[in-house]
């Protein structure tokens, strides 16, 4: 319930049905309800459920209202309300959608009989339905305000209802029918309506037993009748009937009847009077006496489930209920007027603290956004139950539905900005992301596809495929319109100007460097691929261009429409389109570049920032860019109005765009703007607009003509698809063809002919005229020809006459024209009718103009062969002139050939010309023509049987051009024959050839002219600066020292050493010593210090660099040549010769800083190192502590080097440090300050020594606590150590607990290194899982050679006990003879003998024990039998016969003399085999343990080893040997440190079995009165406690809590006369000693000594209690020891040595504190204080520190850090977990 809206009123006297509501109903929109009641006003509430409004209804008539309201209905918009009357008459008001909207009625529909029912189909706004009393169905229609019939039943109608969707009604009649009609069958004549007969089942009696139930089938009056899944039909009889939508019953419910709460009998489902469907039709509701029931539709079912029913008390008879549109308020109107608005969601819950969700039904959820209580209703059109809801970036939902019957899924998309919803088809749901960046489509990725949904349509819009969902790399866009309608003109509308619908375009990459477009409403696709990987992209507004960015940053823009692309910038670090707009806003570098026209790229508008780009802004009025300048954000303006003319262009605004630019100054950008504005315009038959950007332009032309095509366009009546438009629109494109078919097509010939005439296309005009016939084609060629005439084109009047009009004529025309050549070739085509005067004409035009070549040919046909050979000469036609030649002119041949060569070699035809020249005889011109062709071989050739003189030049060129080419045999044969020796012999000594110099100088010249030649010419390249060249010469005639002093000369150093290296090696040392005292001399210094190290003087080099104070030039070649240490020194040097503060301010300008400290540090001196790094380079105090502290580590001085570790933040290497030397403690105290991840290594590293040293349970104990049990598994396991690696895994690893069983089982049949307690725990753990066969063969497994006999057969023996029990029969008896078979192979003869007779096999037990000669046993079972009884008594006395005199023959008479007297002997091996073959009595073995154990101690001293023996063969539990346990327990403390040693591993097992036993004897002592009360009077307790202190103590040392093992052994100098005074103080003095409580060591084992002392002198009168006089825990009387806890004297000495040592400490503080300062402190345990003591330490308790646990008493802190480390009590040895 959620509130009451109307109370209930109490109706006057005799009249009940006066205050009750008639009619309830919810508006669609949910913002409204409407109640009215018995006093026909209605009430209006709004959705909080307050009373806004409220009006009185009208009557159909004036005068007295007494009529009632019988339905009301909201309409499908929730403007207007319909009202039905009694009066037979329905209202129609009209209220409005907003609260305060005025009121009145829009619509009466009068009837001729009462209105009974009424109802509003939700899709038809202006159809109301509802039913009369005479029986009609009618609908009355708004518009026409007029009522129609849709059907007649003749019976008065009860109810009336309507579909969901809308399409049908159905009415429900008194006569018990049921009627349906859906508006498609309105107006069939012959259509049935009728659907059911409602019939109800009557209970004649009120019983529970079904048997007893007759019913009896009557017509029941129906109250209410309602449409969802189903049509519910309830009435009189109290019964809910469901029906389908063919009339067939699908349910029935509340027809038995019900017994209420008192047991009275009374029927609690009286009739039904109202009923309604929630909005999805899947929850209904039904109203009855004081009560209302819900039915829900099972989805998975297909059935209708009743809910429990809502008792409300008082209520009475429901009259009228209402559902809310949304499913969540259901209103309920009573008998006495009271309505009530109930909460009926399924279920409610926040979503992230954001929104609400309201599951109003399976398949409907309401989505409320807290904040602004903004509403979105999900609601599933298929009726899918909606099973999950999302909301992303608080604004987008998804929701996943299914149907459960057909498993069928669907997506729900909404937006909650935008209220639109999305639900497509779906399927295997759950990985698919969504992507929602634009604000109108979701993208859904599923298995590298898109899929694109648009809010608002049930469908997909299109897919791609992809594999990049990024923002940046997808970009969607919605085009309204692919094409521009175009404006109307003058009253004309275009009629081939359509709109198309609106489309999507995407643009995705397909892969790295693939871009694809793709156009989502028409499939269309293009792609771009590009050569970088694409890392960003975006669609302008309408998809027609693309910009991309590359992993290069350039940016590229790709225009659709012509498939282009062009790069706008080569480094761009931030684009955007401007939004709604074309605009592009980038940034390259420091420049913002804007690009207002982006079909005009190179129009680009730069500004200088000095920041990055971090958005463009568009708000009204005004277009910013933010730019960040790091300390403030600055914007710059963009041009409103450039930016305002792209979205007047988009809008087709032509008229704004123009005048947003008549407003702009003229400029490269609005100039592209003018152009794409004509085009747009143009396009859009915008002839005005067009015109006027041409002449903005300066396009008059095309201006005037738009103009002229818009005149004609507004003056004549024409349309734009005329062909005159058409026609002059394509002349304007340059069309002219297509122009020419338009009008063609028209049957204007005439028109086509002048528009070729107007365009000067006069060809194109006559062919026109000659294709269509027109006779006028003869004219019109001659009026042409004469216009060319009269306009002086007297070459295009010759194109027209030279075919039909005499050639001369045409000749004439050409050569007026300036067209000589066309008159030429008109000439030779027609020479046989040209006169030679026009010939003549014809040559001089052409000679004029220089046309040789064509005059000769024309007067070479007029035979004017003279004339016409230099016409050919002038051209430079000579082949032409020597053909001519050889005819007319022979003598002339060699000349033109000549002439000839000379014009090709000025053309640089070179080969052709030697030809010439051969032709014409001009030898020397040849020559030189192939030499400047570079034909050097046949310029050779030629020069052949030439004279010297002249040969001489081309030889001495032909040796220049091969010595050039690298050829000097051929160089040197030219420049001999030329005579030019010495020439060649430069040529060999510039190229290092001087043998073959020698070789050309001896045989054409002598060897001294060699000499100076060489000399000479090295002179001469060392006066050009050859160097190089010049000592080569040298070399190659010996002369090394002049090349030497060359360099010298010339000051190359370094040239000079090279060669007295190679020619004079002794001399180099000196030579580099030389030059560098020379330069330094000079000042020099860097090449002085080059040659100084070469000469291997590099200290010379430091010492002049110091001599001249270049400290830093000083280290450096310190440093190069001396290595690290050099340099440091010299630093160090350095800093010692400023001194003081100054050097080490200069070291650190000089950053020599680190040098010099890590000098000092090498040197020890690490106070001088600390003060340089304190006062100049503070980062280098690590270094120094870190190299300090190895120094101190190497020194031994462990404290010192972990002080200094610490300071040098390596607390890893202190770590290291203290593992490496095995001092865990301290190690993991520094890992546990200062490296709390070492901790693990720590323990792991201390395991590993543990694990070395055999101490295993304590390697466990620390591998578990460094985390790591692994490693402690397979320490067991390489031991064979199985129980406890199987123990380790059930506590630590469990999921190898079945392979270490597995493998134990595995080592136990191959008998190794198992144990009994190990075979024994493996079976158990079998047992415990039930395997009951490998539980045997685990306890068969052992083997006898590594367990004793004894442990064999209580194994085997816990074998017998699983097969007996669980084992079958056949089993069991394999078990049996196994076990019977071991048994007599370890000489059990006695048990196996036993077993057999267990299994009825008495001859076979008899015969096994005779055979082991176990006689009592053999009586035993051959009682009974005389035959084996006179069997058994034979062998006896064989047997005695063969053993008289022995001490078996005692046993066979049945004594136990023969074991006391072994006893007696102490053979005690041979007492126990006899004992083991005997059934001896328990105590008397108990007696026999005792004994050998105290012959043991007696003996050996070895009190392991007697407890060893006491524990095999004593009944423990029987605690009459306390004796032997006391004696024991001594023995084991009272060992010295040679005999723990010996006994390391077994020690703290044995102390504390001592412990359990000597606790089993208190307890015992202590039972008269239940407890065991610690009592100091009494020897065992004191015994007790010394014993369980030292094994706490113990304890603590394996599990590394010496802190507790301090306390524990301090505590145990009270106990002194039970455990060795020397030894308890040399435990607890050496432990304070580890663990740096030097005081209290030193006061300790300074007493060790004395009591050492006072053994040696045996006088314990010298032993000083002056040290202890105020301990009062401490016995001051001593009983001295009877022997040396410490036998090495060498360890005693070394104890000794370190308390002298401490004796001269004044930090020590030699005397114990007082008993106040030492509560709370380790010396606590020297004091008695009347406090109670810890369980734990024995040190006393203060009341916050007391712990209660186990009946005893604990210091917490203790306690605590004892139960961690040993994960057991201390008292109990139970497990145990720490308390807080």
């Amino acid at each position: 319930h959620v509130c009451t809206l109307v109370p209930a009123r109490r109706p006057a006297c005799g009249s009940v049905g006066d205050a009750k509501v008639t009619a309830v109903s919810y508006s669609a929109n949910n913002h409204k309800l409407a109640v009215c009641g018995m006093d026909r006003i209605v009430r209006l509430f709004n959705d909080r459920g307050e009373a806004v409004d409220k009006f009185s209804t009208k009557p159909a008539d004036k005068g007295a209202k007494s009529y009632s309201i019988r339905s009301m209905h909201f309409s499908p918009d929730s403007v207007k309300l319909a009202v039905a009357q009694s009066d037979n008459i329905v209202f129609v008001y009209k209220l409005g959608l907003e609260w305060g909207d005025k009121k009145s009625i829009c619509n009466k529909f009068l009837q001729s009989s009462a209105i009974t029912a009424l109802t509003w189909p939700s899709t038809r706004t202006h159809e109301v339905v509802y039913g009369l009393a005479e029986g009609k169905i009618k609908i009355g229609q708004l518009r026409s305000n007029k009522p129609a019939t849709l059907y007649t039943t003749g019976s008065y109608v009860c109810a009336v209802t309507s579909q969901p969707n809308g399409q049908a009604v159905c009415s429900a009649h008194v006569d018990g029918s049921i009627h349906c009609m859906h508006f498609s069958q309105a107006g069939a004549a012959s259509a049935s309506t009728k659907l059911a007969t409602h019939w109800s089942s009557s209970v004649s009696s009120v019983r529970l037993q079904p048997q007893h139930i007759t019913s009896s089938f009557d017509q029941v009056r129906t109250f209410a009748l309602a449409w969802g899944c189903s049509i519910l039909v309830g009435g009189s009889d109290g019964c809910a009937v469901f029906y389908s939508l063919d009339g067939t019953v699908q349910q029935r419910f509340g027809c038995n009847p019900r017994i209420d709460a008192t047991g009275s009998g009374s029927h609690l489902m009286r009739e039904i009077t109202a009923a309604a469907f929630n909005s999805t039709g899947e929850t209904a509701v039904i109203g009855s006496w004081n009560h209302f029931c819900l039915f829900t539709y099972s989805l998975r079912q297909s059935l209708w489930e009743e809910a429990k029913p809502r008792q409300v008390t008082n209520m009475q008879a429901v009259t009228a209920v209402a559902w809310r549109q949304d499913g969540t308020r259901l209103a309920v109107g009573s008998l006495f007027g009271a309505v009530d608005a109930f909460d009926v969601c399924i279920r409610r819950f926040r979503y992230k603290g954001h929104f609400e969700l309201t599951y109003s039904s399976p398949s409907q959820v309401i989505v409320k956004r807290l904040n602004t209580g903004i509403r979105i209703v999900l609601k599933s059109i298929h009726g899918y139950e909606i099973v999950k809801v999302n909301i992303f970036q608080e604004r987008y939902v998804i929701a996943n539905t299914l149907d459960n019957r057909s498993r069928a899924e669907s997506l729900l998309l909404g937006d909650l900005i935008t209220y639109k919803l999305s639900e497509i088809t779906w399927s295997n749901g759950g990985t698919e992301k969504f992507v929602f960046d634009n604000p109108s489509y979701c993208i859904i990725y599923r298995s590298g596809e898109l899929i694109i949904v648009e809010y608002g349509r049930n469908e997909v819009i299109g897919t791609v495929r992809t594999e990049n969902i990024s923002g940046h790399l997808i970009s969607l866009r919605m085009v309204e319109s692919s094409m521009r309608s175009p404006p109307t003109v003058a009253g004309i509308v275009s009629q081939t100007g359509k709109s198309s619908p609106p489309s999507t375009k995407i643009a995705y990459l397909i892969d790295a460097h693939t871009i694809g477009i793709k156009d989502l409403t028409s499939n269309g696709s293009t792609s771009l691929t590009h050569d970088s990987r694409i890392d960003w992209l975006e669609l302008n507004g309408n998809g027609t261009a693309l910009l991309f960015r590359d992993r290069h940053r350039r940016l590229n823009l790709f225009k659709v429409a012509t498939q282009s692309r062009i790069t706008l910038v080569d480094y761009c670090t931030y684009v955007q389109w401007v939004p709604d707009s074309d605009v592009v806003v980038a940034q390259s570098r420091k420049n913002l570049c804007v690009w207002y026209n982006i079909n005009a790229p190179d129009q680009v508008t730069s500004h200088q920032i000095s920041g990055d780009v971090e958005n463009v802004e568009r708000r009204s009025g005004y277009t910013e860019v933010l730019v960040d300048e790091k300390h403030s954000m600055a914007t710059y303006l963009l041009d409103e109005s450039l930016i305002e003319f792209d979205r007047a262009v988009d809008a087709t605004h032509f008229g704004s765009a123009g005048e947003i630019l008549e407003s702009l100054d003229f400029s490269p950008e609005t100039e592209g703007l003018w152009n794409k504005l004509d085009r747009i315009a143009h396009s859009c038959n915008d002839f005005r607009i067009s015109g006027r950007c041409s002449a903005a332009v300066g396009n008059v032309a095309r201006s005037r003509y738009l103009r002229k095509l818009d005149k004609l366009l507004s003056t004549s009546q024409i349309h734009l698809d005329d062909y005159r438009i058409r026609t002059r629109c394509l002349l304007l494109a340059k069309a002219v063809v297509d122009a020419e078919a338009v009008v063609v097509s028209q049957g204007h010939i005439v028109e086509a002919v002048a528009m070729h005439l107007w365009l000067h296309e006069f060809e194109r005009a006559i062919q026109v005229s000659k294709n269509r016939g027109l006779a006028s084609v003869r004219a019109m060629r001659r009026a042409l020809c004469q216009y060319f005439l009269n306009s002086r084109q007297e070459a295009r009047a010759a194109e027209f006459t030279s075919s039909e009009d005499p050639p001369n004529d045409a000749a004439l025309l050409y050569l007026r024209g300036g067209l000589p050549c066309y008159a030429a070739r008109l000439a030779k085509r027609s020479h046989l009718s040209n006169s030679p005067t026009s010939i003549e004409r014809t040559a001089l035009s052409l000679t004029s103009q220089g046309l040789y070549e064509l005059a000769g040919d024309l007067l070479k046909i007029i035979e004017q062969h003279q004339r016409a050979m230099e016409c050919y000469v002038d051209g430079a036609a000579f082949r032409k002139a020597v053909d001519l030649a050889r005819s007319y002119f022979p003598g002339r041949v060699v000349e033109l050939h000549e002439a000839w060569g000379d014009h090709l070699l000025s053309i640089d035809a070179v080969e052709m010309a030697v030809n010439h020249y051969i032709e014409a005889n001009a030898v020397i011109k040849a020559i030189e023509a192939l030499m400047a062709s570079r034909q050097w071989i046949k310029a050779a050739q030629m020069l052949d049987g030439k004279s010297a003189d002249v040969a001489r030049p081309y030889q001495l060129q032909l040796g220049y051009h091969y010595e050039v080419c690298g050829d000097v045999t051929s160089a040197e044969k030219w420049y001999v024959v030329a005579g030019a020796p010495e020439r060649a012999v430069t040529m060999y000594i510039s190229r290092d050839q001087c043998e073959h110099a020698s070789r050309i100088a001896s045989t054409f010249c002598d060897r001294k002219r060699l000499h100076m030649l060489c000399v000479s010419q090295a002179q001469n390249l060392e006066s050009l600066g050859r160097l190089k060249d010049a000592e080569r010469l040298y070399i190659a005639i010996d002369e090394a020292d002049m090349a030497i002093n060359m360099y010298k000369k010339y000051r190359k150093y370094d040239e000079m050493v090279a060669l007295v290296e190679q020619h004079r090696s002794d001399l180099v040392d000196e030579t580099h010593k030389y030059l560098a005292q020379h330069l330094e001399a000079e000042g020099n210094l860097r090449r002085a210090e080059y040659h100084y190290c070469e000469a291997s003087e590099w200290l010379s080099a430091v010492n002049m660099y110091r001599a001249n104070d270049m400290w830093p030039e000083a280290i450096r070649v310190a440093e190069v040549h001396g290595g690290t240490n050099a340099s440091k020194r010299v630093a160090y040097a350095w800093a010692l010769a400023l001194g003081g503060d100054s050097g080490a301010r200069l070291l650190s300008q000089r950053d020599l800083v680190g040098p010099a400290i890590d000098f000092a540090i090498e040197s020890g001196a690490f106070d001088h190192a600390f003060d340089l790094a304190t006062s100049v380079c503070p980062a280098k105090l690590p270094e120094v502590h870190l190299k300090h502290a190895l120094y101190l580590e190497d020194e031994e001085k462990y404290r010192e080097a972990e002080a200094e570790f610490i300071k040098a933040s390596k607390p890893r290497e202190a770590i290291d440090m203290y593992i490496h030397q095995q001092a865990w403690d301290n190690a993991l105290a520094i890992a546990t300050k200062y490296d709390p991840s070492a901790v693990s290594d720590v323990d792991a590293a201390h395991a590993r020594v543990e694990q070395d040293a055999g101490r295993l349970q304590r390697a466990e104990e620390l591998y578990v606590s460094a985390g790591k049990p692994e490693l402690a598994l397979a320490m067991y396991r390489d031991a064979s150590l199985w129980s406890a690696a199987l123990a380790l895994a059930e506590r630590h690893l469990p999921h190898e607990v079945t392979e270490i069983s597995l493998a134990m089982t595995q080592a136990c049949a191959e008998g190794k290194g198992t144990t009994k307690s190990e075979i024994i725990a493996l079976g158990q753990q079998w047992e415990n899982r039930g395997e009951w066969t490998r539980a045997v063969e685990a306890y068969l497994g052992g083997s006898e050679a590594s367990i004793s006999a004894h442990d064999l057969e209580g194994i085997w023996g816990a074998a017998l006990s699983v097969a007996r029990t669980r084992l079958a029969s056949d089993a069991r008896d394999r078990v049996f003879r196994d076990v019977t078979a071991r048994l007599r192979e370890i000489g059990s003869y006695e048990l196996a003998a036993e077993l057999l007779y267990e299994q009825n096999r008495r001859d076979e037990g008899v015969l096994c024990a005779l055979e082991g000669e176990c006689w009592s046993k053999a009586r035993e079972i051959a009682k009974g039998i005389p035959t084996l009884e006179s069997k058994v008594e034979d062998a006896c006395r064989a047997a005695r016969l063969r053993a008289e005199g022995s001490d078996s023959a005692l046993l066979l008479g049945g004594d136990m003399t023969a074991l006391d007297a072994l006893a007696k002997r102490k053979e005690w091996k041979s007492l126990w085999l006899l004992a083991d073959r005997q059934r001896i009595q328990t105590d008397r073995l108990t007696s026999y343990a005792c004994r050998q154990a105290i012959d043991v101690l007696d003996s050996q001293g070895d009190g392991p080893k007697a407890l060893e023996i006491f524990l095999e063969r004593t009944d423990v539990g029987v605690p009459m040997h306390g004796d032997v346990c006391q004696k024991i327990s001594i023995a084991i403390l009272c060992q010295d440190r040679e005999q723990d040693s010996n006994h390391s591993t077994t020690l703290l097992p044995c102390v504390a079995q001592c412990r359990e036993l000597l606790l089993r004897l208190c307890e015992a002592n202590s039972c008269s009165t239940g407890n065991f009360v610690p009592n100091e009077e009494d020897s065992i307790s004191r015994l007790f406690f010394t014993v369980h202190y030292y094994s706490i103590y113990l304890r603590s040392l394996h599990h590394g809590i010496q802190a507790i093992g301090l306390k524990a052994v301090v505590t145990l100098l009270h106990y002194t006369d039970i455990i060795p005074s020397d030894k308890v103080f040399y435990l607890a003095g050496t432990l304070a000693r580890q663990l740096g409580q030097t005081n209290l060591a030193f006061l300790l084992l300074n007493r060790y000594i004395d009591i050492t002392e006072a053994m040696e002198d045996c006088n314990p009168s010298i032993i000083d209690n002056f040290d202890f006089a105020v301990a009062t825990n401490v016995p001051h009387q001593i009983k001295l020891p009877e022997k040396q806890h410490v036998a090495d004297l060498n360890a005693r000495e070394e104890t000794r040595d370190w308390v002298l040592s401490l004796c001269v400490d004044k930090s020590v503080d030699q005397q114990l504190p007082s008993a106040a300062e030492a509560l709370g402190t380790n010396y606590a345990g020297l004091y008695a204080y009347d406090l109670p003591r810890c369980v734990v330490t024995g040190y006393p308790i203060q009341s916050w520190e007391m712990l209660e646990i186990n009946n005893y008493v604990a210091n917490k802190v203790d306690w605590n850090a004892f139960v961690r480390a040993t994960k057991t009590c201390p008292w109990t040895g139970q497990p145990q977990g720490p308390l807080y």
